[in-house]
C-alpha cells in the first residue's frame, strides 16, 4: 500500500441506475456523490462550528469561515462543540433522505451518534496524533455491520488541506485485525489502527479534493485514514463532519441510537467506547 493516492470515481451519473450503483458500490466499497447536499444546509453547518469555536474562545469574533485559524484542534472541548452544531438538521433533512434512500435502495435511519472535526494546519509536524490510522468502522461499531459511513466536508478540501482517504475494495477482504497504535491518541489514549502489512499492494489509497455539497459513502469494512492538513500560504481549516447510515430494518445498536456526546461524557466508558458510543471491553 503507498500514500500516492489516486482520485476517487465520480459515481453522482450512477444515482438513478440502481444496477450499476450497486455493482460499482459491491466491487469498490464505497461512492463519491457530487453536489448531491444542500450547500445551503452545509454552509449553515460549518457557520455553527465557526459559531462553536467563537464562543469557546478559539477564534477570534469577526472571523470568517474563509479566514478562521485555531491553534489546536486538542485544546478545544469536543463535548461542548457539540452543543453548536445542528447537524441533524442537515443529515435528516428530506433532501438528504432522499440521496440515502437512492444510495441504499430502500428506507434509511440516520445514526444519532455523528463526529465533527475542525483540524487546523498541522504544517511541520510529522503525523498529528488526534488523527485516524487506518482502520475499519465496522471493528468499533455493531453489531450489524450494514451500515454505511457518510463523509463531509464543510469547506472545500485539497490535497493540502487533507480529508479521508480509503483503499479501494478493502471491504472485500471483510474485518482486519487493529492493534493498539501508540502514534494516533484520543483523550490521552492510544487507538487502534490496521498494521501496513495487512495490506495488498493491489489495495491503493483513493483521495479527492471535495467541495461543500460533497458526499463519501463507504462500506463498514472500507479502510480508511485521515489526510493531514499541511496548508500553508494561506494556512486553512478543514472542517468536516461524518455519520453512518443503515437500513430502517434493521437491528438498531447502542450507537446509532446515542449521540456522540452522551457516550463521551460517561466516565465509566473506555477510549474506543468514547470515540464511537460502543460498549467495549477491548482497549
Amino acid at each position: 500500500m503507498t500514500d500516492t493516492f489516486r482520485d476517487y470515481v465520480d459515481c453522482t451519473d450512477l444515482l438513478d441506475d440502481r444496477e450499476a450503483l450497486d455493482r460499482f458500490y459491491d466491487e469498490h466499497g464505497y461512492l463519491y456523490l457530487r453536489g448531491v447536499l444542500d450547500r445551503g444546509l452545509v454552509r449553515t453547518a460549518a457557520k455553527q462550528m465557526l459559531a462553536g469555536l467563537i464562543a469557546l474562545g478559539h477564534a477570534a469574533r469577526g472571523t470568517s469561515l474563509e479566514k478562521l485559524a485555531i491553534e489546536s484542534f486538542e485544546a478545544v472541548d469536543e463535548v461542548a462543540m457539540h452543543d453548536y452544531v445542528k447537524y441533524d438538521d442537515l443529515w435528516r433533512h428530506p433532501s438528504s433522505f432522499k440521496v440515502w434512500e437512492q444510495v441504499f435502495g430502500e428506507p434509511v435511519f440516520v445514526f444519532k451518534s455523528t463526529t465533527i472535526r475542525y483540524y487546523p494546519s498541522a504544517a511541520g509536524v510529522a503525523e498529528p496524533s488526534f488523527l485516524t490510522p487506518l482502520h475499519q468502522d465496522g471493528f468499533y461499531i455493531g453489531p450489524n455491520k450494514d451500515f454505511r459511513t457518510a463523509w463531509i466536508p464543510l469547506l472545500p478540501t485539497t490535497h493540502r488541506t487533507g480529508g479521508v482517504a480509503l483503499a479501494d475494495g478493502s471491504h472485500r477482504r471483510g474485518p482486519r485485525e487493529h492493534v493498539v497504535t501508540e502514534n494516533f491518541r484520543r483523550f490521552g489514549h492510544p487507538v487502534r489502527g490496521i498494521p501496513a502489512e495487512e495490506f495488498g499492494a493491489d489495495e491503493q489509497l483513493l483521495f479527492s479534493p471535495m467541495e461543500p455539497g460533497d458526499v463519501l459513502v463507504f462500506h463498514a469494512f472500507t479502510c480508511h485514514k485521515s489526510v493531514p492538513n499541511t496548508s500553508v500560504g494561506p494556512a486553512r481549516m478543514r472542517m468536516s463532519m461524518d455519520t453512518r447510515i443503515q437500513p430502517a430494518s434493521s437491528h438498531r445498536g447502542f450507537n446509532s441510537l446515542t449521540p456522540w456526546p452522551d457516550s463521551a461524557k460517561d466516565s465509566s466508558k473506555g477510549i474506543l467506547s468514547k470515540i464511537t458510543g460502543t460498549p467495549t471491553v477491548i482497549e
